[in-house]
């Protein structure tokens, strides 16, 4: 089924993804899920969401799961979008969350390790590509605009590829002593999750 042209109410979005409205309400109010289609304008007006947007409500209940703050999780949401429209702009045929639900989708992930961000794009057997490194203390305040965000997003040389050693969620600890967290969730994962039919 084509998801171009489809949309979302918000009792239609919730319905799909399992969860209250209010929890979807809540992620709206605070910016980290912007209505593509349609935004609520005041009493009586309703939402209406794409595709991408269900897809960031999903990436945004996984991450508020693991106690993440609202800013932050809007950080990675807007990253999201900016990742999308710089991998369009090389392969116009790139759309999310419609390229990640397909045999053979490529492998999207987002990384969380020492206060930065990460996304990492493999595909089929090749190691993947690892972008950003972007500070989120930065991008959370909300001052970056996507295009800041898109030269953030460049592929990394291998050596500065972040550490991959310990499970979701280990702290690691620096030379200095201090514990930081990582956090890797799979975006594809979490697309090809998602029920968008009907």
């Amino acid at each position: 089924m084509a998801l171009a042209g489809r949309e979302w109410t918000l009792t239609e979005a919730a319905r799909s993804l399992g969860e209250p409205q209010h929890r979807l309400i809540y992620l709206c109010e605070k910016g980290v899920v912007q209505p593509d289609l349609e935004d609520a304008k005041g009493r009586g007006s309703s939402r209406r969401f794409s595709a991408r947007n269900l897809l960031e409500f999903a990436v945004a209940l996984r991450l508020r799961e693991l106690e993440l703050p609202a800013s932050l999780i809007g950080a990675v949401t807007y990253t999201l979008r900016a990742f999308e429209r710089k991998v369009h702009d090389q392969l116009h045929t790139f759309r999310l969350p419609e390229s990640l639900r397909g045999a053979g989708a490529p492998d999207l992930r987002v990384l969380i390790s020492d206060g930065r961000l990460y996304l990492s794009l493999g595909t089929g057997k090749d190691s993947p590509t690892v972008y950003g490194g972007i500070e989120l203390k930065r991008f959370a305040s909300g001052k970056a605009s996507i295009g800041d965000l898109q030269r953030a997003l460049t592929p990394l040389p291998s050596p500065k590829r972040p550490r991959r050693h310990g499970r979701n969620g280990d702290g690691l600890r620096t030379q200095d002593g201090e514990t930081h967290a990582r956090v890797e969730i799979s975006i594809t994962s979490i697309a090809q999750e998602l029920r968008l039919e009907g």
